[in-house]
């Protein structure tokens, strides 16, 4: 497999995923050649301009205009435009799942249940019904990764929620790359199984 095989997600102009999708060609070259892995060919057909985010935070982010499709799984895109990184740190995706946090800075001792609200390639927010501090540093579960990761977070602020239970805001820290690639492949595998859902 030649080292150029980049995975992307393919979203439209709105940032709706369509399907996620293998770099064939060079990032250099001048016009881009896709394998389509899942998801609905046609449905990405159906848009002329389209944003290519990397999987892997050392590839470029693109936005691309489709020039031609084989109609069975293949595109060629023109690259069109570099993203900004804040795009994919704030690809933010509500799921739910139950889990844990433990203290770092904290003063308190053991493990803590939450319950995940949605979970984003730079962060996660969560109820808990214990009182966190803001700016305290936890370590959160996150168990829908291909593998469960134990990631550390920065508490940033209570978010509004009409549950009794507070919902917190937390920033992803000192996360190595491997933790990265992970974490951003769940988020965007949950946003397109949510996308299907809608359709």
């Amino acid at each position: 497999m030649p080292g150029y095989r980049y995975r992307y997600m393919i979203s439209d102009s709105r940032n709706e995923p369509l399907a996620r999708a293998v770099l064939e060609t060079p990032p250099d070259s001048a016009v881009w050649q896709l394998q389509v892995l899942d998801g609905d060919l046609n449905q990405v057909l159906e848009h002329e301009i389209v944003n290519l985010i990397a999987m892997d935070a050392d590839h470029p982010d693109m936005t691309g205009r489709i020039l031609s499709t084989d109609h069975i799984s293949s595109i060629r895109i023109e690259p069109v435009d570099l993203l900004g990184e804040s795009l994919r740190q704030n690809l933010r995706v509500p799921v739910r799942f139950d889990s844990f946090i433990y203290p770092v800075s904290g003063s308190w001792t053991g493990r803590i249940p939450i319950i995940c609200h949605d979970l984003s390639c730079g962060g996660i927010a969560f109820f808990c019904n214990f009182q966190l501090r803001i700016a305290e540093t936890v370590e959160v579960v996150v168990p829908i990764t291909s593998q469960p990761v134990i990631l550390r977070a920065l508490i940033l602020r209570l978010r509004p929620s009409n549950s009794n239970i507070p919902l917190y805001s937390a920033k992803f820290v000192d996360m190595i790359h491997d933790e990265e690639v992970i974490v951003r492949e769940a988020v965007f595998s949950q946003q397109i199984t949510n996308h299907g859902r809608q359709r």
